[in-house]
């Protein structure tokens, strides 16, 4: 079985415990506005401009025969013409073109995700992220059956937004889920993210009646979801299905803006990342909520 990856991050310490190698799968069924992996919500390939190291020497347009590319006050790409034929990547001489996405076999992923295992010690192992890890969950389920054989330690990033048969399929092959719960209130979550969270919470529930080892997750989005009310909200439910639950607040990355641009996306959030006293606020909250399990960075 073949999936389609965007990335794989060697030596990750922030996928879940200990040293891990991670996987990027392609496609998600959300649109958040904050997303911090645009490239992966799509399933299918995207052509990448880097601004910064462009030298506007005009090679990939001459490279281009379908007039995908054009130079004003930097390359665009027009998307309706483009077939990614790869021919502007090669051109560019200084690598400012680049293809994000590729298919890859479920074995060649685990080969990938286990060669670094002998660094891995009794904590790490490997992550599935994305994207969506369920928009591929056969090829997930695959790669990681194939992992878990070589002993590694499994665990996926998901927001749970998938039929109840998914989890079910990759809860043997999944030592851990790092979830994430972004809005408990439907109308915003549906409002803001483009889906009902209804099955979020549902999948969430029936995996603490199984037993699993859940760490939910909540990024702290300023003009977002980084307000008393959304937090306290979730942290209630949380605590409410699971007393002894796990809960991790993400700090906000505005790392992430250099690939909107890239994509040529504009990006709604503005500032930077919440101050320590802020983040202190929050777990304040988490705690009056009873979370006592609360993980921090």
């Amino acid at each position: 079985m073949t999936g389609v990856i965007f990335d794989l991050k060697r030596f990750a310490v922030h996928d879940g415990s200990g040293l891990r190698s991670t996987l990027f799968l392609k496609g998600c069924p959300l649109r958040c506005p904050w997303c911090q992996n645009p490239e992966g919500m799509a399933r299918t390939p995207l052509l990448w401009h880097n601004p910064v190291t462009c030298l506007r020497c005009g090679t990939c347009l001459a490279a281009c025969d379908r007039g995908a590319l054009t130079l004003r006050d930097r390359i665009h790409v027009d998307r309706s013409r483009c077939d990614l034929c790869g021919r502007c990547v090669d051109a560019c001489p200084a690598a400012a073109m680049d293809r994000t996405g590729r298919s890859i076999p479920a074995e060649e992923a685990a080969a990938l995700l286990l060669r670094d295992r002998v660094f891995f010690g009794e904590g790490g192992g490997v992550t599935l992220s994305g994207g969506e890890v369920l928009s591929q969950w056969e090829f997930a389920r695959e790669v990681l059956a194939l992992c878990k054989k070589a002993g590694a330690d499994t665990a996926i990033e998901t927001c749970l937004l998938a039929p109840r048969s998914v989890l079910e399929a990759l809860l043997p092959v999944v030592d851990h889920f790092m979830i994430d719960i972004k809005y408990l209130d439907a109308e915003t979550h549906r409002a803001v993210l483009g889906a009902d969270n209804g099955p979020i919470l549902d999948n969430y529930r029936h995996l603490v009646k199984q037993g699993a080892d859940v760490v939910v997750r909540t990024p702290l989005i300023p003009g977002f979801t980084a307000t008393e009310e959304n937090i306290r909200a979730i942290a209630r439910f949380v605590h409410e299905t699971d007393p002894d639950a796990k809960y991790e607040l993400l700090n906000f990355n505005p790392l992430c803006r250099s690939k909107y641009s890239a994509l040529e996306q504009n990006y709604p959030v503005q500032g930077g990342a919440l101050k320590p006293a802020e983040m202190e606020r929050f777990y304040e909250i988490l705690a009056r909520e009873g979370i006592t399990n609360i993980i921090k960075e």
